[in-house]
């Protein structure tokens, strides 16, 4: 719906998405270009900001020069817009677009008061992929780590189509926040195997590199996995603040520095000469 309409933005994007903002369409330009100025920034990572403002008495955009009102409706419509409600919509590859969607959302959602601290909204996310596909070096990846079980009804598309299977992983989700993620773990050393042959390892890169483990699949391993919960996280979200540094016992500053242990102090040579590491200027 999004490509073809001799739009490169849209075009080359491998991932078109957007949300409908309730109520939003009378947002003025500046605003518009407030959550602009939001999506470009370097923790967001994106390079513009497209909209559809949806309105009793038509429909106006952003990218109106290239799409018909018609073919506007029709993306509005996708998205679920409704008269009076503004489309935020991002493009580029699909998972970091996915994610600079979400940061959008969440301030989006700030401005309107949606996001109650007294209100908590939990959730699970399942069915993660079990790779990305990485363009620079034209080889999958994993998404979790190379010891993440596939959902056992996706095993049989691990060499035939590996992007399509399933990671049996989890995060654990509150007020749009991650407060706790895990999987569970391959116990089986042919499964492993595998994995590592999508993950483009020779058997003696894998036994070089994680010879280890697959020692200890000889002895047997029982079914395995877990969940590690950010506990600074959770005592924020109850303490009803953003910022995780109120509920850490010695945070460290923005600089990286432990103001209370007045850390990292200077390294002495003779343990930099043990360990063979040498201190270099750094130049810009």
């Amino acid at each position: 719906m999004a490509h073809g309409h001799n739009f490169s933005v849209f075009d080359d994007a491998e991932y078109v998405v957007g949300f409908a903002a309730t109520g939003c369409a009378s947002y003025t330009r500046k605003q518009i270009d407030a959550l602009t100025d939001y999506v470009k920034r370097p923790q967001v990572g994106a390079k513009g900001l497209i909209w559809i403002r949806v309105e009793e008495g038509g429909i106006k955009s952003s990218i109106d020069k290239f799409f018909s009102a018609e073919e506007l409706q029709a993306i509005a419509e996708r998205i679920g817009a409704k008269a009076g409600d503004l489309c935020l919509i991002l493009c580029g590859k699909k998972y970091k677009v996915l994610s600079q969607l979400c940061a959008l959302r969440l301030e989006v959602a700030e401005q309107l008061g949606l996001r109650d601290p007294k209100k908590f909204a939990p959730l699970w996310v399942v069915d993660f992929p079990m790779f990305e596909w990485d363009e620079e070096t034209e080889r999958f990846y994993a998404m979790h780590h190379p010891f993440t079980s596939p959902k056992a009804e996706d095993v049989e598309f691990l060499e035939s189509d590996p992007a399509r299977v399933r990671a049996n992983a989890y995060d654990f989700v509150c007020n749009g926040t991650e407060i706790g993620g895990g999987s569970i773990r391959i116990h089986d050393p042919k499964l492993q195997s595998l994995i590592f042959k999508c993950l483009g390892f020779t058997p003696e890169a894998a036994e070089a590199q994680f010879g280890f483990l697959i020692n200890a699949f000889r002895y047997g391993a029982p079914p395995h996995g877990g969940l590690a919960f950010g506990f600074d996280r959770l005592c924020s979200l109850f303490g009803g603040v953003e910022s995780i540094r109120d509920f850490i016992a010695f945070p460290k500053n923005n600089a990286g520095r432990d103001v209370m242990l007045d850390g990292p102090s200077p390294i002495d040579q003779a343990q930099l000469d043990e360990l063979y590491l040498s201190l270099v200027p750094f130049e810009k």
